[in-house]
């Protein structure tokens, strides 16, 4: 139980972090490298919908 709430722990901070940052930096254009980054980083964090802008508007 105990490195389950350890586990728990990492990934909250985990979460924050990254909400963080792509909260702070523009959406990049999709089809770069820094784009599927980013996409995969959203999905990692479980960021789904429109939460922001699409690229380039």
């Amino acid at each position: 139980m105990d490195a389950f709430m350890q586990w728990l722990g990492y990934a909250t901070i985990y979460a924050i972090v990254v909400k963080a940052v792509l909260a702070s930096t523009p959406t990049p254009p999709p089809d770069t490298w820094y784009g599927k980054l980013y996409r995969l980083a959203e999905w990692s964090v479980l960021v789904i919908g429109k939460v922001k802008q699409e690229a380039g508007r």
